[in-house]
């Protein structure tokens, strides 16, 4: 991959989002229809967190029901300016810099913002490693 893949061209643009005030239900139920392990929530139109398999996996695990536990409690916070628990790369970094943090973070996916720093999108693992077979394969 050599640093030539922009993340701008691998962004999911518009991923899955779940309001802040949804349940463990709305987010399993919006993971089986979208076939996604990560899901973006959403407060006002705004980004304040990110809810991936491995957290619904815990609560799942825990017995609680799904219908009463809300997002806000299992969900890992972010803000997209200032101090950031959710990982971020700007869409024209490149995508090993992407894989880079996930590595770094222990994550599959990482949120997209533009040069301003709103949020655009998000790219997973799989579509880092979608960039990078690309490449490779164009080398032969």
């Amino acid at each position: 991959m050599q640093g030539k893949a922009r993340v701008r061209d691998f962004v999911e643009r518009d991923p899955p989002t779940v309001d802040y005030g949804a349940t463990l239900e709305d987010v399993i139920r919006v993971m089986l229809k979208k076939g996604k392990t990560g899901i973006v929530v959403r407060e006002g139109g705004e980004v304040i967190g990110v809810i991936t398999s491995t957290d619904v996996t815990r609560i799942i695990v825990q017995g609680k029901d799904p219908s009463k536990v809300k997002v806000r409690e299992f969900m890992t916070a972010c803000t997209l300016v200032g101090q950031n628990p959710c990982i971020q790369i700007k869409e024209d970094g490149f995508v090993i810099d992407a894989l880079r943090l996930m590595l770094i973070g222990g994550v599959s996916r990482v949120l997209v913002v533009d040069s301003k720093g709103d949020f655009v999108g998000t790219i997973s693992f799989l579509e880092a490693l979608k960039a990078w077979e690309d490449i490779e394969s164009k080398k032969d």
